[in-house]
């Protein structure tokens, strides 16, 4: 009864535990802040314009208005509708983020419950028997567990660069773009900001079509002239499903993460656990 009451209690504690922590994430995300700077902000005067509040620093969001900003300053004009469209963007990466944020914190709390449980087990396994285990063969054990854990938010952040780094340079391309396809200035200059030299550093297979059509856009604008706004926002209408591919692939390596590190670290620590409680058990016969 009560090694019940103590899992419920322990189970309990971890959810409570990672619910808080993903509020105080959540709460503390300067994307939210930078939301809040999009809504109070207007273009109404050149005074406001000039003294408008400390902008909230997040992704290259940041980096665009701080470009529109000082394109206002110093050529004038409204860019409202360019704001009103990165701040939809902003929602919609805000959402991702905190999927992803979901998915990592549910991968850690299921380990430490692992963790907990297979301690539990363990400490209660060595107070019912009269058999001492040896101090060091848990120390190795606890140490083998320390190491699967100190691995995982390593593999996190590799699959999280490996599936989303490229993905996040070409959104940043592609909102510069269409940020600035009404300004008065001429197109070498907009794909200089925009950066669109970096297509070539892009080494994601998946996403060499979308890299092509755009390395075609700017070309053909550079030479025939026109807008290529419309073709801006297919692009970045293929870019989100393309990203939304990535997600899923991502979920699915974690799960593959998860087994691999139960497989190797977790699950061997409480079979060696066994191992050596009977090995010592029959030792005493």
């Amino acid at each position: 009864m009560l090694s019940i009451l103590f899992y419920l209690v322990l189970i309990g504690g971890l959810v409570v535990w990672v619910e808080g922590t993903n509020s105080l994430i959540i709460k503390r995300n300067p994307a939210e802040d930078l939301e809040a700077w999009l809504k109070k902000f207007r273009w109404n005067t050149q005074q406001e314009l000039k003294a408008c509040p400390a902008l909230p620093q997040y992704k290259f969001y940041s980096e665009i208005i701080e470009i529109l900003l000082g394109l206002a300053r110093r050529m004038g004009g409204n860019y409202q509708d360019s704001l009103l469209f990165l701040r939809a963007g902003l929602q919609i990466d805000r959402q991702s983020e905190k999927k992803l944020r979901e998915l990592n914190l549910g991968c850690w709390l299921q380990m430490l419950m692992i963790i907990f449980l297979t301690w539990a087990f363990i400490l209660g396994a060595l107070s019912l028997v009269e058999v001492k285990v040896a101090p060091f063969k848990l120390i190795l054990l606890a140490l083998w567990q320390a190491i699967g854990l100190t691995l995982l938010p390593c593999l996190l952040r590799y699959f999280r660069g490996k599936y989303f780094g490229d993905i996040g340079k070409l959104w940043k391309m592609l909102f510069i773009l269409n940020s600035l396809v009404k300004v008065p200035l001429s197109r070498s200059e907009v794909f200089t900001m925009a950066q669109v030299q970096d297509l070539k550093h892009i080494k994601q297979k998946s996403l060499f079509h979308i890299v092509d059509k755009l390395k075609d856009i700017c070309h053909k604008t550079l030479k025939q002239g026109g807008s290529y706004e419309e073709e801006v926002k297919y692009l970045m209408e293929e870019l989100r499903f393309q990203e939304k591919w990535h997600f899923d692939l991502f979920e699915k390596r974690l799960t593959v993460i998860k087994l691999a590190l139960l497989a190797v670290f977790f699950l061997p620590s409480y079979m060696a656990f066994i191992f050596f409680l009977l090995g010592d058990l029959m030792a005493m016969m």
